[in-house]
């Protein structure tokens, strides 16, 4: 019986410093790591202007091969 409890024990205490090894990990990285201020290119803010719906020939192909 004393087998089964020493093992059990060594079980839980390597499974119990895996996981403080990682958080540790994770805390001392995660001071290091900062994101940089995202910046948005002049062109993307100007909205182009849209034309609207146009009725070409390849549009008039689709709705008569679409079969309203």
């Amino acid at each position: 019986m004393s087998t089964q409890s020493s093992r059990s024990r060594r079980d839980f205490l390597q499974k119990l410093t895996s996981v403080v090894g990682g958080t540790t990990a994770i805390v001392a990285t995660s001071g290091m790591v900062q994101a940089a201020p995202s910046e948005t290119p002049e062109s993307i803010e100007e909205k182009p202007t849209s034309k609207g719906y146009q009725r070409t020939k390849h549009v008039d192909t689709y709705y008569h091969l679409a079969e309203f």
